[in-house]
């Protein structure tokens, strides 16, 4: 999930510089609405996995205060995966063209509406923004676990 979202945000900053109208432009849409839907399948399946197998809890080495950080993070994280594919379906279902899910029409039950397209697509934009920050504040604080020779906790993140 980590390269496809790092794929997301190199695809998203690359096909709003296309020309519009363009082919090129409307396959990477395409491309990045599909990815994204994906995405958001993939974060519903993990959510769901993440109910069912409880996370093991952090070892008491870990601080308190690193403890309601890492939750903090790993919940806005979540949150952010669902907050993105929702902003972008809806500012699409305003931008007058419709949207499928790899060549799969979808229902579209918005209109063409210039206003609305811009305010959810610059709540898309500005939530990329945030998930990006906390991806990298996620990744500083596994570095400083790495820093500080504390290996077994990435043992966590596997099944």
């Amino acid at each position: 999930m980590a390269i496809l979202l790092i794929c997301m945000f190199v695809l998203g900053i690359y096909m709003v510089d296309l020309p519009k109208g363009s082919d090129e432009r409307s396959w990477y849409f395409a491309l990045h609405k599909s990815m994204g839907l994906t995405l958001a399948l993939l974060a519903f399946i993990r959510l769901s996995l993440k109910f069912i197998f409880k996370s093991p809890p952090l070892p008491d080495e870990v601080t308190f205060i690193q403890k309601k950080l890492a939750t903090a993070t790993h919940n806005l994280l979540y949150l952010m995966m669902f907050i993105q594919p929702v902003t972008g379906y809806i500012s699409s279902s305003f931008s007058g063209y419709k949207t499928k899910f790899w060549g799969v029409p979808l229902p579209h039950w918005g209109w063409k509406s210039p206003d609305l397209n811009e305010l959810f697509s610059t709540a898309h934009q500005i939530s990329a923004l945030i998930f990006g920050l906390l991806i990298l504040f996620h990744i500083t604080g596994a570095m400083y676990h790495i820093h500080k020779k504390q290996f077994h906790l990435f043992k966590r993140m596997w099944f």
